[in-house]
């Protein structure tokens, strides 16, 4: 059984439930190891991010959750932090608050130009996500999917992340491969390729489950087919649900753990008493 998630959003950001409604809910699923990661604030108007004023009340918060909880379940303070590809960089605001967290998530959720206030992201709908492409690339999308990879891969050559999420976050509207097609042999060749730069780094990748809690039919990130390649290379993982209320503490955790069995993982990384630690899967 998978004991731990370190991808849980809360209503400080694009959550339904508060901090100690999603604490409750990991300890009432079993679960021994769990970090709180809301998305930080981004430096450009938005409506899914925590708002910068309230960071403290978060971080304070979250202190007293870890003492009130602390013989049921061990707690981690984390953040969610976005890699700009355009500027090559995360915000000043993520580079001060690093130090105070327990562990960091990074991601690329954007498209293009960040520096206004009319911003195109990967995750919002399809139509936003097309319309950056268009907007940013003339509607290239490989020259986008390219862009983007080497991104996360500059993301985790820079700030060696404790933990990669949601790797491959554009097939999210990408049904009926309306933008690309994940068998075609330069998609596999990028993606290949910024796993090798990965591998290097220490960084752990994420098995994140709950998409299709959120839009059925997309399936976990990594997609199945990445999952052997990042075991050819020896990337560690880890564990999340990138939970966005308390019905998905756990989602298909036990279809996770039979898949990157299969694929010849045998563990996954947790935090325990404060330290990066080798858990055996099937345990």
């Amino acid at each position: 059984m998978l004991l731990a998630n370190y991808h849980v959003h809360s209503d400080y950001c694009d959550g339904k439930n508060s901090l100690e409604e999603m604490v409750a809910a990991g300890i009432a699923s079993g679960l021994t190891s769990m970090g709180l990661s809301s998305h930080l604030s981004l430096p450009f108007p938005n409506d899914w991010t925590m708002k910068e004023e309230n960071l403290e009340n978060y971080l304070n918060d979250v202190k007293v959750l870890k003492d009130k909880y602390s013989s049921q379940i061990e707690l981690y303070c984390g953040l969610e932090i976005d890699f700009f590809i355009d500027r090559q960089d995360i915000s000043d605001l993520a580079k001060a608050v690093i130090p105070r967290l327990d562990y960091t998530i990074m991601a690329v959720h954007t498209i293009g130009i960040t520096t206004g206030a009319d911003v195109s992201y990967i995750d919002e709908s399809q139509q936003n996500f097309e319309q950056g492409i268009k907007k940013y690339y003339a509607g290239d999308k490989q020259a986008f999917i390219k862009d983007y990879y080497q991104g996360i891969a500059k993301m985790v050559s820079m700030f060696e992340p404790d933990i990669l999420g949601h790797f491959d976050l554009v097939k999210k509207y990408n049904r009926d491969n309306r933008f690309f097609n994940e068998q075609d042999t330069w998609y596999q060749e990028t993606v290949k390729d910024c796993l090798d730069q990965i591998a290097t780094k220490n960084t752990r990748m994420e098995i994140n489950t709950g998409t299709n809690l959120r839009i059925p039919g997309v399936g976990r990130y990594p997609s199945d087919w990445m999952i052997p390649e990042m075991k050819k290379r020896n990337i560690p993982i880890t564990i999340g649900s990138d939970s966005h209320s308390t019905a998905g503490i756990v989602f298909e955790y036990d279809e996770a753990e039979a898949y990157i069995t299969e694929c010849g993982y045998q563990e996954y990384w947790v935090l325990k008493k404060g330290r990066w630690d080798a858990q055996p899967l099937g345990v």
